[in-house]
């Protein structure tokens, strides 16, 4: 069966998988689209139900087309998907459109800002070189169920009635409170995970241990990766208050900043090492072997200058060193020449002639 065929047939059958309090509902096949996404999903919206989740038809044929799972089985994991609205989901309960309410609720991602371009033209945000800063409302946030959200549009914020100025002061203030950032080596980072892994294979503390203490690897990174406890859309902790200056301040000084996906960031002390250009020809490799194309952020590596604080891409920075360094000689030769035209041309000195 192919796409079209699969999510008509989805479309037809998923009331006969649902509870008979959806037998007037409204089953849709819409064009759905996210940031660094786009799919072809599925909403059934019962009458005066606002807001209803998508079901991500895409992901399911995938699934279906590999034999993994049968066609009923399509069906009823959609019809599980339409059930799991977690609970106030629905604008009108979380008083979405009372912005005192909502204020606490903010937070911000960032993501592409070329990739993303017609959904930005809907949207407030903030451009940080490519990169876009967008605003959503956390609409519940669940262990198990995950966190549901939706994107503050245009629209939205006029309803407010404030300024994007207003929203982006806000949105700083409840991000870190929501999605507090975490700053770890690399080294404990991969220490964590395998810890965890371990764990669940059942291994007691001191083998543990012992493994750990004997990988150099753990203790050999340079990297420090920037994200939030919840590991998710965590790049834009980055774009935290302060955040970048905390980063230098843990590190000595200038770093490069590595955008390993939406999820995080890694960052790279600038000390002579490695220069942009190969540190860029890394992230371009992992991002197009290991990154899903809806997590990846840019193939660009940024700077963070601690002394002039500024955010900018690396080749950037390289390009205004550079140009400082030529004035810097210039200023230096300059000085040099008056000093020698000072030296070769003799003072004039004011005398009277005098007659006894």
């Amino acid at each position: 069966m192919d796409f079209k065929s699969f999510t008509e047939s989805i479309q037809d059958m998923i009331k006969e998988f649902l509870p008979s309090d959806f037998k007037d509902a409204t089953v849709e096949l819409v064009q759905h689209k996210k940031l660094n996404e786009q799919y072809t999903g599925l909403t059934v919206r019962k009458e005066n139900q606002v807001a209803v989740p998508t079901i991500n038809l895409e992901a399911l044929y995938e699934a279906y087309d590999s034999d993994h799972i049968s066609l009923v089985e399509a069906v009823t994991q959609a019809a599980a998907m339409v059930q799991m609205q977690p609970e106030g989901f629905e604008v009108d309960s979380l008083r979405i459109t009372d912005y005192d309410t909502t204020k606490h609720k903010l937070f911000i991602r960032v993501s592409n800002a070329e990739k993303n371009q017609e959904m930005l033209q809907n949207v407030p945000h903030m451009l940080r070189e490519d990169l876009a800063i967008t605003y959503h409302i956390a609409v519940s946030m669940d262990d198990d169920a995950g966190i549901a959200s939706t994107i503050v549009n245009n629209h939205l914020m006029n309803m407010y009635g404030i300024t994007q100025e207003q929203l982006h002061e806000d949105a700083m203030k409840s991000s870190p409170i929501l999605f507090p950032a975490t700053v770890a080596s690399m080294g404990e980072v991969m220490k964590r995970i395998m810890m965890d892994d371990m764990k669940e294979a059942g291994m007691d503390q001191e083998t543990m241990d012992a493994l750990i203490q004997d990988m150099p690897m753990v203790e050999d990174s340079v990297m420090t990766v920037i994200t939030n406890v919840q590991g998710i859309n965590g790049a834009a902790a980055l774009f935290y208050p302060d955040q970048m200056d905390k980063i230098a301040e843990g590190l000595g000084g200038d770093y490069f900043i590595l955008p390993s996906s939406v999820h995080e960031t890694l960052v790279v002390p600038d000390d002579g090492k490695m220069s942009f250009l190969e540190l860029r020809s890394m992230v371009t490799e992992i991002n197009a072997t290991q990154v899903r194309p809806s997590e990846r952020l840019t193939d660009e590596v940024y700077h963070y200058d601690s002394k002039d604080k500024v955010f900018e891409k690396a080749d950037t920075f390289d390009a205004r060193q550079k140009a400082k360094a030529k004035q810097q000689e210039k200023d230096v030769s300059n000085k040099d020449q008056n000093l020698g035209n000072a030296v070769k041309t003799p003072k004039k000195h004011k005398s009277n002639d005098m007659s006894l």
